[in-house]
């Protein structure tokens, strides 16, 4: 018999009881707030000064590798060039000329017909020549180069984020033309303490919820945890990467990040089993033909259970009916549910009644 603190019997509430499900599960451990982010960015901006001649993108517009972004007026460029072309036949022909007249110096040199001093010098004027020649082509070289600059075309398949040129605009050499952002996947960068980083691992999947998309789950995997932790939150940043393909998920939209982690021999507990109030989740366990409250930290929902992460044991006897007239301390008698099924007549009121259909 159950009595109180004076001695006298004690209210007994009836209860049905269970103990924790053991199995293997993945736990959604930790939210954390994220942002996205583009998995490349790109700055363009011109190489060679002149007027923009054409521009061929907007703001917003898909952009392929190799694809023209704008043009210079190629026309100084091009002059240029010929001038080069022209220094460059002229010196060419020099050293044709200065070849054969080194041919002729060392065959009179042979016949010491001249100085060793005179056939020196005619080789050191093939030098010169061949080096005036190499030169030469070095500017010819730049020139053609400078040309093809002119033309600014996709360093990668992108979305223009940004334009900053008008056609007629004179730019100087290093001036900002346009801003690429690659897309087709992105980077959600959130922050994590010190106290999970053991349970996140690079290439572990995550499940990505988008603001701008509600109701739908995105998958990601942890691609980068930095090993440098901000000073004021003493969080380590982790970039989760994202496939896009439909361009859906934009840079700069807010998303969180559910991570996982496998558990063996977690503890799932029927739902009615818990209870909720100002001071966190509970259930009441049985100690001593008693109710006994105890705190408890849950984890997701599993079908029709809740996942405990810290309070129970496995051989815990937890109410799972009867508990919403209990505070705690009270006894308790443990009523037994029977099996599931139709229900049978016990076999002493069956020989009592004859136990037969039309007795």
């Amino acid at each position: 018999m159950v009595a109180d603190s004076k001695g006298r019997p004690a209210k007994v509430i009836p209860v049905v009881v269970t103990q924790a499900e053991e199995r293997r599960v993945e736990d959604a451990f930790l939210e954390r707030e994220a942002t996205l982010f583009p998995i490349a960015f790109a700055a363009l901006s011109t190489r060679q000064e002149g007027f923009v001649l054409r521009r061929h993108v907007e703001e917003g517009d898909y952009v392929n590798k190799g694809d023209l972004i704008a043009e210079l007026d190629p026309s100084d460029h091009v002059l240029r060039l010929a001038e080069l072309h022209a220094a460059l036949q002229r010196a060419q022909a020099n050293l044709s000329e200065q070849k054969r007249a080194t041919e002729r110096s060392g065959e009179l040199f042979r016949r010491n017909i001249v100085s060793q001093g005179a056939h020196d010098d005619q080789k050191t004027g093939l030098d010169r020549v061949r080096a005036e020649v190499k030169q030469a082509k070095a500017r010819v070289d730049l020139a053609e180069k400078a040309l093809t600059e002119l033309r600014i075309t996709a360093p990668m398949d992108a979305v223009v984020s940004k334009q900053s040129i008008e056609a007629g605009e004179y730019l100087e050499r290093g001036d900002p033309v346009v801003e690429l952002k690659r897309v087709d996947q992105v980077i959600a960068i959130c922050t994590v303490s010190e106290r999970y980083l053991a349970d996140i691992h690079e290439g572990a999947p995550v499940d990505i919820m988008v603001t701008a998309h509600p109701g739908r789950t995105f998958n990601g995997l942890v691609w980068k945890i930095v090993p440098d932790a901000e000073l004021e939150s003493r969080g380590f940043p982790v970039r989760i990467l994202l496939a896009n393909p439909d361009f859906l998920l934009k840079p700069g939209m807010s998303a969180r990040v559910a991570f996982t982690r496998s558990v063996d021999n977690a503890l799932l507990v029927p739902k009615d089993a818990v209870r909720r109030d100002d001071d966190g989740a509970y259930v009441f366990i049985i100690k001593d033909q008693k109710a006994e409250r105890r705190n408890i930290e849950l984890g997701n929902s599993i079908d029709d259970r809740w996942l405990i992460r810290v309070g129970l044991n496995a051989t815990d006897h937890i109410v799972v009916t009867g508990n919403e007239d209990l505070v705690g301390g009270e006894g308790v008698t443990i009523v037994e549910l029977p099996p599931p099924g139709p229900p049978t007549l016990p076999q002493e009121f069956k020989a009592d009644h004859g136990g037969a259909k039309g007795s």
